[in-house]
């Protein structure tokens, strides 16, 4: 009775086993129906996540409507280059007048020379001292002629001037030149020199120390020179600029005779 009533009991826990391990098998098979995914071991969950991780790193962010989009290679439209190119056109003329990219301070020399110039015509524009304050005057009250000052020799007769606009500058210096001389303009042009701002400056210097006289290295030339600027000394017109320039060639023309024998 006993044995008859193990067997029953192993029979029943048999039983119940194989009913469990069913319902399992059937929980799962279930799980796999809903899901849709097929049972995946663990390696291969693991190079599936990886392989997704990948994918992240390489794929870019997509952009968002709110986000701010790369503007670095976008086309510049005609609009802006047609503007661009008036803007430069406009500059290159020198906005609103081609005068106003020159310096606003060009140092001009313009004037009649005994390498040039006939004695005739030299005569007729030359400036003795006692005029010399009144031709700066009329020379200053020109627009364009800042300062001004006069060289005025048997050999030759320079007008220096400090010009807001060189072209313009000359332009009055020669109408000054003709109204005070008597002589057309195209009379007085073929014998005029016209020299700007270094070489103005270079020009002075070299006949303060007899460089461009006659005779090489003569000492009236610098006595003269020397009497310009004492003359501007009380003159409006005389001012600072050349004013440092005279004094330059002052001091330019006693180093020429004192380091040089030309004297």
């Amino acid at each position: 009775m006993v044995a008859v009533c193990a067997v029953v009991s192993v029979a029943r826990c048999g039983s119940i086993n194989q009913s469990v391990a069913t319902r399992s098998s059937a929980k799962s098979s279930c799980r796999s129906f809903v899901s849709g995914a097929p049972v995946v071991s663990a390696a291969a969950t693991r190079r599936r996540r990886a392989s997704v991780l990948s994918q992240a790193v390489v794929t870019p962010p997509q952009t968002h409507d709110n986000a701010r989009p790369n503007t670095t290679l976008r086309p510049v439209s005609a609009a802006a280059v047609d503007s661009s190119k008036a803007l430069e056109q406009f500059r290159s003329m020198g906005g609103a007048s081609r005068y106003a990219s020159e310096a606003k301070s060009s140092i001009v020399s313009i004037g009649l020379s005994i390498h040039t110039c006939p004695v005739e015509v030299r005569e007729k524009m030359a400036v003795p001292e006692d005029k010399w304050e009144e031709a700066i005057a009329e020379l200053c009250s020109y627009p364009h002629v800042e300062e001004a000052g006069i060289l005025s020799t048997c050999n030759r007769m320079e007008i220096y001037v400090v010009a807001l606009s060189w072209h313009r500058g000359v332009r009055e210096v020669e109408e000054w030149m003709s109204k005070y001389s008597g002589v057309p303009l195209e009379e007085l042009r073929p014998h005029m020199f016209l020299l700007r701002d270094q070489d103005a400056t270079s020009h002075l210097l070299k006949v303060s120390g007899g460089l461009d006289s006659v005779v090489m290295g003569e000492g009236q030339i610098l006595a003269q020179v020397k009497n310009v600027f004492a003359l501007g000394e009380n003159v409006d017109g005389f001012g600072r600029h050349l004013s440092g320039l005279f004094k330059a060639a002052i001091t330019a023309g006693k180093r020429v005779r004192s380091e040089n024998s030309i004297a």
